[in-house]
């Protein structure tokens, strides 16, 4: 009986895994790229909803701004204009006077207008007037988000058709400061000291800006998000290259976005300054009310520098082999523990919040799904390169006896320099057979190569220096 060889034709192969195309690796790029520019117009689509549709938002912007010196000092100046204009201040300091001191009020009154900026500013200041000012911004947002979001303009007061900020309690509080009777400042028109938001007449655009605005945020940052993910998954064989431009995709959109912040912030506030006692008004106006843009573009970079440290701990760098090395044994033998240390730590980014993101539902389940992803790939990945961490296990052993060695090399230091202090009169401790310890670090190293801690080039490195000692 003969043995016949079967014929390596007939043989089943195992087909190689396929390459990825080219046409596929640029269609990657091509996606990431075009990720990178819906990113930068999400991020402005997000601030301006927030910043325009957010009653909270709103509010708490235009307080900044009150409390800000240089705009403080300029809606001093307009509400004290407002009030000369509706109140005859002459007239009431005349009817306080004495008959022979009367034809001093026009004079009286002028010299009160150059000191009541002071007055106003000071109003402005207080803990009631700050009040009376989140509140009639409060409203006064609440009815121009029913007129253009929700488009209940029946239920809104549209004074003279428009939406307006009601300034006038504020103004009355200054008239209060100065002894205008209440009987005067009572008089003062409904439309006094009215900032206008809307106009009628712009309300059917507002309103449809605003759907566009209110819906396509999320469009934009979702396809964004979307684009990014499927372009890595795309690049089959390059997807660590891949997550690394994704990371760069949503830096640069968000250093674009703080580049142009400062480009249009100077292009607006040159256009809006007309003089240059209110360019640092309008220079601190601009800077609070993009100050959520600019949280928004520091954002993207942040997430941005967690995709690309993310993709480094999978490549082939030294010291991301180090780590996969060292974590190897816990991800292998303990991901129950593993997960429970990323978890805790999860929860306590969430907690923190560092980002404005972390504050929406749906990017912390993003997130969450993304890190229990990436923690899974990592295993498998320490799986194929340190397949014996997995037999191996954690060495606690090792670990104790390790820590035995270094608390018995510190007694023996300690003896030895107690036996120094004692002199002839002390009994001296036994020297160590140096032999003995060599045998030790020689067992130490072994058990180190077969938990993972160290390759095998770095335990003959280390056996070559100990022979040689």
């Amino acid at each position: 009986m003969t043995d016949e060889t079967p014929d390596e034709s007939t043989q089943t192969k195992t087909p190689a895994p396929a390459e990825p195309t080219k046409g596929r690796r640029w269609t990657a790029r091509g996606l990431i790229l075009l990720a990178t520019l819906i990113a930068t117009l999400s991020i402005f689509a997000t601030w301006a909803r927030e910043q325009l549709l957010n009653t909270d938002q709103w509010t708490e912007t235009s307080t900044e701004l009150l409390q800000d010196k240089a705009i403080n000092d300029q809606i001093a100046n307009y509400l004290v204009d407002e009030l000369y204009a509706n109140v005859n201040v002459s007239q009431q300091l005349a009817d306080r006077l004495p008959p022979d001191l009367q034809p001093l009020a026009p004079a009286a009154s002028a010299a009160i207008r150059q000191g009541l900026d002071r007055v106003s500013t000071r109003v402005l200041q207080s803990p009631k007037t700050q009040d009376l000012w989140e509140n009639a911004n409060r409203v006064a947002h609440q009815k121009f988000r029913q007129a253009i979001l929700d488009e209940k303009t029946q239920n809104v007061d549209l004074t003279n058709g428009n939406v307006t900020l009601d300034l006038r309690g504020v103004l009355i509080q200054i008239g209060q400061q100065i002894g205008i009777p209440d009987a005067a400042l009572n008089k003062i028109p409904q439309s006094a000291a009215s900032i206008e938001i809307l106009r009628s007449d712009e309300l059917k655009t507002a309103q449809n800006a605003a759907k566009l605005l209110n819906t396509g945020s999320y469009v934009l940052t979702i396809l964004a998000l979307a684009l990014l993910i499927f372009a890595v998954w795309l690049d089959r064989g390059e997807r660590r290259s891949a997550m690394m431009l994704a990371g760069w995709g949503l830096i640069i959109a968000g250093v674009i976005v703080l580049l142009a912040r400062g480009i249009l912030g100077h292009t607006i506030v040159g256009d809006l300054a007309s003089t240059a006692s209110v360019q640092t008004a309008a220079d601190n106006a601009w800077t609070i009310a993009t100050s959520l843009l600019k949280t928004l573009g520091w954002q993207a970079v942040i997430i941005g520098f967690g995709v690309i440290i993310a993709a480094w701990i999978s490549g082939p760098s030294r010291p991301a082999t180090a780590f996969r090395r060292w974590s190897a044994p816990g991800l292998q033998q303990r991901p129950d523990l593993v997960g429970i240390g990323v978890g805790v730590a999860l929860l306590v980014v969430i907690a923190w919040a560092p980002i404005p993101a972390l504050r929406r539902p749906w990017f912390v389940l993003l997130l969450i799904i993304l890190v229990a992803v990436g923690v899974w790939a990592l295993r498998r990945q320490t799986e194929e390169e340190y397949p014996d961490a997995s037999t191996a296990g954690l060495d606690w052993a090792g670990m104790r006896e390790r820590v035995s060695g270094v608390a018995a090399g510190a007694k023996r230091s300690a003896g030895a320099a107690a036996s120094k202090v004692s002199g002839s009169g002390g009994d001296a401790l036994p020297a160590a057979d140096p032999s003995t310890a060599r045998i030790d670090q020689l067992e130490r190293l072994g058990k180190l190569r077969e938990s993972g801690v160290i390759d095998d080039d770095e335990f003959a490195a280390e056996k070559a220096k100990l022979l040689q000692a």
